[in-house]
Formats: C-alpha cells, sequence, structure tokens
C-alpha cells in the first residue's frame, strides 16, 4: 500500500495496481499514507531549504 501512494506520488503507477486500490473497500488507509508522505515530503524539501541557507 505504502508502494501504491509513492507511486502515485510521481504519477508512475501501473493500470493493474491503479484498479486494484480503488477495488479496495477503505479509503481511510490510502488517505492516511497520502497526507504522512505528503508531510514527509515537505519536511525533507524544509531540511533542504535549510541546508541550502547555511551554506549562503
Amino acid at each position: 500500500m505504502l508502494c501504491s501512494v509513492f507511486a502515485a506520488f510521481f504519477g508512475v503507477q501501473s493500470r493493474r495496481n491503479y484498479l486494484r486500490d480503488f477495488a479496495s473497500d477503505s479509503a481511510w488507509l490510502y488517505i492516511i499514507f497520502g497526507l504522512f508522505g505528503a508531510g514527509l515530503f515537505i519536511f525533507i524539501v524544509y531540511l533542504l531549504v535549510l541546508l541550502a541557507l547555511s551554506y549562503a
């Protein structure tokens, strides 16, 4: 499931996995993993900005 969420972030998910994911009964896990992935992405960008500013 985590791989499906990260693949969806990059837009490289296969059609088979896409259909499998949307056939599941609960969307809550995908929402939770999606929010976690978005938060992780924002945190990484924040750290990269801090790193870049420390060298400026």
